[in-house]
């Protein structure tokens, strides 16, 4: 499977199917997540990237864990790629790379699909805030996939989600101005038992134009109602009101 250079990463992505492009982007701690794959293949071409330190592609430790950088570097992917726009379907940390993406060059972004994302950290519920800003890497057990995958190698792993808490404890911090300017069709889905509250979930809704909310039953973070999601990713845009 192949690598190409991405502002600095040696970063790993995988092609599945064919058709007009959906980039898939994966959770934080994550890796390509394989069982969604089939969701959308047929009619779409996947393009499943691994970010900094997630998966097959390296950490550089020299550089801090942004969204913001996260988001420029699956740009970059496109570039290199020879991709001018894509559908963006994006989970957690993934789905907040896709918000940042759809504001800061939405001519990249077709349509948005994003599940268990939050624009802000206070979007968080109070228990949650709470784990991230408290819990210790160090007793964290490794990641099966992590183990499996990673070059770094499972002494990294404290290392790597000691740098993702340091961003966790503070990011995202999209404002409301920044959610209004995105143009592309957008879903916002959350479980209802998820980690981002139902209030924050309405305050994105209400800010991003003509955006779409999918709240599932009985489901927590980072859920994939394939239906619903395929559904709105073949629905034909319409304006924003």
């Amino acid at each position: 499977m192949p690598y190409v250079a991405v502002n600095g990463l040696n970063m790993y992505y995988e092609v599945h199917g064919e058709g007009s492009t959906l980039l898939l982007l994966h959770g934080g701690g994550g890796s390509i997540p394989e069982k969604c794959i089939p969701f959308f293949t047929p009619p779409f071409r996947v393009i499943a990237p691994e970010q900094m330190g997630h998966g097959r592609t390296a950490d550089l430790v020299d550089r801090p864990f942004h969204y913001h950088d996260m988001a420029e570097d699956m740009v970059e992917l496109m570039r290199q790629l020879a991709i001018e726009s894509a559908v963006v379907v994006g989970s957690s940390d993934g789905g907040i790379i896709g918000l940042d993406m759809a504001i800061h060059h939405p001519e990249r972004v077709t349509k948005l699909a994003v599940t268990g994302a939050n624009a802000r950290f206070d979007g968080y519920t109070q228990e949650n805030q709470e784990f991230v800003r408290s819990f210790d890497p160090r007793s964290e057990p490794v990641s099966e996939k992590y183990a499996q995958l990673s070059p770094d190698g499972v002494e990294h792993w404290p290392v790597f989600l000691g740098r993702l808490q340091t961003m966790w404890a503070v990011e995202p911090s999209l404002t409301n101005e920044e959610l209004q300017s995105i143009e592309a069709p957008t879903l916002l889905v959350f479980g209802d038992r998820d980690i981002v509250t139902p209030e924050h979930a309405v305050e994105m809704f209400k800010s991003i134009p003509g955006a779409q909310l999918c709240v599932v039953p009985n489901a927590g973070h980072g859920t994939m109602p394939k239906e619903a999601v395929l559904t709105f990713l073949h629905e034909e845009a319409t304006s924003a009101t």
